[in-house]
Order: C-alpha cells, then structure tokens, then sequence
C-alpha cells in the first residue's frame, strides 16, 4: 500500500514520518508534502492508496484538496487531521467517505488504528473489484454455463446488513435455485465479493423470466432461501445477450444496489424500479422547524418531521451520499443539543466519532429514521425527574465552583444549563425547596464559617472571599443565616 501524509507543521510531518511504524500497518511506500500545490504535483507520478491530509493548511486546505484528489482517484481512501471538531468538517469527512480525522495532537495510536482501517478498506475494495471483474467477467468463459448453450445473462448482487458465513449462504443459493433454474433451463454461478456480499451470474437459454408472474416468483424463491433472519438486500442487473455485455448487467446491478437507501432491507429490486435523478432536493428549513419543535417539547410534532423527512426522500429515491447523510446528522446534533442541555451528557470525543461512524455507515433511511426516533423517545420520556437530577447537580456545582463571583447571577446560570431563567429556578424550587438565591447564600456562609477558623483573615477579606462587595451587607446577612454576627462567631470558634 501506498501512503501520501499532506502537513504543512514539519515537526508533526516529520514526527508522523519517523514515529510510525508503516511497514507493520501495511504500508511500504510513503511520500510527504507541505501543502496542496506540492500534494497534488506528487500525485502526477504518484498514486497513493491512503492520504492523511491537516485540513486547516495555508492557501487551499486539506478537504479542497481530497476533493480534488476524489476526483482523480474515486478509490483513494482520506484520513483527515485537525485541530478543530468543527460541525463543518464532520460534514466534509462523511461527503468525502473519509475514514475518520484524528485529532491534533495526534495520537500514535488513534492515527496507527485509523491506518489500519484505511488499509483494510482499500484491500477490501481492490478485492471486491478483482472478484467481480475477474471471477464473473473473465474466468467465467471457462465455466459450464458457457458451455452448456447459454445465451442471454443476468448479474445479481446480494449484499448481507451483517457478516454472515457466507460459503453456507452460497451453498443455500444453489441449492435454493436448483428448481427454479431446472424450470427456466439455466445455470447459476455464485462467488464471494467481499465479507457482506455475494455475486452471481445466472445463465439462460433465450431468456431469464423476471417480469410479471416470473418475477413473482423469483422473489418468493429468494425469500424462501434467505429466511426472515437476516437482513438482505438483492440488486438485480438487466439481462444481456452476450458475454461480452455482462459487464453491463453488473454494472446496472451496481446502480440498484444504491437503491437500498429507500427501498429498504429485505427487497429484491431491478432496474426498471429506478426512476428519477435520484438527487437530493430536500427544502432545508425543516431541520429549523425540527429544532423548533424539540425546543418545544413538541413530541408528536417532531416525530411528524422526520417521517416528512424519510418520505420525501423515499418518494425521490434519494440515494444515500454525504448530502443525504448530513441532513440525517444535522437533525440529530438538535436532540444531542437538547440532551446536552436537559441531562448533561457530555458529548466526548469518542461519543462524537461512534456518531459519526454510524451516519457514515448506515445503509438506510428508514434505519437512521428509527435512530433519531428512538433518540426523541428519550429526549422526551426523561421528564421532570431526569431534569431535577442533571440540570439542579449541574447549577449546584456551578455555584460551588464561582460562588465567590459577586456577579453571579440566575441569568448566568440559566445561560450555563442552557435554560431560560424562568425556567431554571422554577426547577430549582420544584427540586430542593430552595430558591437559587437562598441556595448560593447558604453556600456563600458555609464557606465564609470555614474561612474564618482561619486567624490571618479580616471580615472584609472573607466577604470579598466568598462575593460580597460590601462587609456590612455580609456582616446582615451572616447574622440573619447563624444569628451571630461575623465577631460572635469567631470568638465561639475560639472557645471550643
């Protein structure tokens, strides 16, 4: 495999360069470059599997140049290095099928495993393309279903929503078929493409009868073999009457296979079920009206949206690309927002990537639909209780942590659990029984009574201590909460 690291800090390109043990990720020829012009001049005479690319670079950045080099080389895999978690980013990761971005300073072992998964999925697609071309398009004259009168062809491409054993699934395949090819005179020839997919070639003496009645049947026939157990999905390619076209009804297949997206798991689908540009066109206000309907608590409402959202893509026949992708993400950073805010789960790093890992690999709509749906149902079922417990701990420990800020306010509060005032201390009072203005006095005397077994502070000091500007205010306020003034209270610390 060959690598090309894109950095323009020499000391993180050359830490990469001599710090990295490549030759035990797989890699064995490895170029550098400081920017984009000098990258994309390499790859004139150099064409690497794997880029790692800094985004944030002078003149054009990394995603400008991945983009570029997509273009050139539609099989290259990215991996993205930033500084920055930006949403935007994220957004050009998932478009441009990154395999991840490692964060700066990087870590030798987030960038050695994000090698590793480049390195698996660039051996995967050299494999799946030479199984494919070579297997059905090439080695196949040899095979019997070339020698037995067959003239007219017919691709299929099965693909699994899981890894399965499949040397027993193509056994089922065959086997399951035998019947229905000894009805229509054919032969079948099926081969292992990658670990969820498996390929086949069916044979046939005038035609292969996959219209009306015949593709009624076809269907029940890989229902039966397949099972309701798994999760499948069958791409067929148009029939041909020659071997020399069967490239075509693979490739046709191919272009299917990318209906998935809608059609859903557990379908048999054909070309003639294609219609349309297949493009997005989606009016993206309703991610706003979303975001508007979560904000106010309006389950039923939001839930609408995203059936809205699942239907017109459906209707469309939206295939699922890094546009269709980010809308699906977009709609779910509103219930991570809304969660942050309600519960206080804090979003890491590592919650952040498996997210972004699954709206990059998810295969359907309907599953990313579920996902966010189940997201709400969480969102909304949490209630007063789940408020009470994340967002009053949370104030709690603000007031603890600035308590000796005069300036501290309910609106800063508000601001920090990301609730209105209102809002907030109307919880508050529900929770403890407490006003948040009583809370953060008892807190600013507790603190101010162990302050003052300390001998070398002066009352103004400890006022000052613990937030208040004026040590007469304090002095008031100490007596109403201990019924001793500042002085009693210390000349009891004395006695004891």
């Amino acid at each position: 495999m060959k690598i090309m690291i894109v950095e323009d800090e020499s000391i993180i390109r050359n830490g990469l360069v001599k710090h990295i043990k490549w030759e035990s990720l797989g890699i064995n020829e490895l170029r550098v470059a400081a920017n984009t012009q000098e990258a994309l001049a390499i790859c004139e005479s150099y064409v690497p599997d794997i880029v790692v690319s800094d985004i944030s670079m002078p003149g054009e950045n990394g995603i400008v140049l991945c983009r570029k080099l997509r273009q050139l080389f539609p099989e290259i895999e990215i991996i993205f290095v930033t500084g920055y978690a930006d949403k935007e980013y994220l957004k050009a990761a998932i478009d441009l099928h990154a395999v991840r971005y490692v964060e700066k300073p990087i870590n030798r072992k987030d960038i050695s495993e994000a090698v590793q998964e480049a390195v698996s999925r660039a051996q995967k697609t050299r494999e799946h393309k030479a199984a494919h071309l070579h297997t059905l398009f090439i080695d196949s004259a040899s095979f019997p279903i070339y020698t037995s009168g067959k003239n007219v062809f017919r691709v299929g491409i099965l693909h699994l929503g899981q890894k399965e054993d499949l040397a027993d699934i193509r056994g089922r395949l065959v086997e399951g078929f035998d019947t229905w090819l000894r009805e229509i005179r054919g032969n079948i020839l099926v081969e292992i493409s990658d670990p969820t997919t498996l390929s086949f070639l069916i044979g046939g003496e005038d035609v292969i009868p996959l219209d009306g009645a015949g593709r009624k049947a076809y269907i029940r026939v890989v229902e039966q073999i397949l099972g309701e157990e798994l999760r499948w999905f069958l791409a067929m390619g148009s029939q041909v009457d020659e071997t020399e076209a069967i490239t075509d009804s693979w490739q046709a297949a191919r272009q299917v296979q990318k209906s998935l997206a809608y059609q859903g798991w557990n379908h048999v689908a054909f070309p003639e079920d294609l219609q349309g540009d297949h493009r997005l066109a989606l009016d993206m206000t309703v991610v706003d009206r979303f975001a508007e309907a979560v904000s106010r608590k309006e389950e039923e409402a939001a839930v609408a949206l995203l059936d809205q959202v699942a239907r017109e893509l459906e209707q469309k026949q939206v295939y699922l690309n890094g546009d269709a992708r980010h809308v699906y993400y977009s709609l779910n950073l509103v219930i991570k927002q809304a969660e942050l805010a309600l519960r206080f789960d804090d979003m890491s790093m590592e919650t952040g990537r498996a997210e972004a890992d699954y709206f990059e690999h998810v295969e359907t709509f309907a599953e990313m639909n579920a996902y966010l749906q189940n997201r709400l149902s969480g969102l909304f079922e949490g209630g007063e209780a789940q408020k009470s417990t994340y967002v009053v701990k949370r104030t709690m420990d603000y007031i603890w942590e600035n308590y000796g800020d005069s300036s501290l306010s309910i609106k800063e509060l508000a601001d920090h659990v990301y609730l209105t005032p209102t809002y907030l201390s109307n919880l508050f009072k529900k929770s403890t029984g407490l006003t948040i203005g009583q809370y953060l006095v008892d807190v600013r005397i507790r603190k101010a009574k162990r302050l003052m077994k300390e001998p070398k502070l002066k009352f103004y000091q400890i006022a000052s201590m613990v937030g208040y500007e004026d040590s007469n205010y304090f002095a008031k306020i100490f007596k109403k909460k201990t019924n001793m003034t500042p002085s009693e209270y210390k000349e009891s610390l004395s006695v004891r």
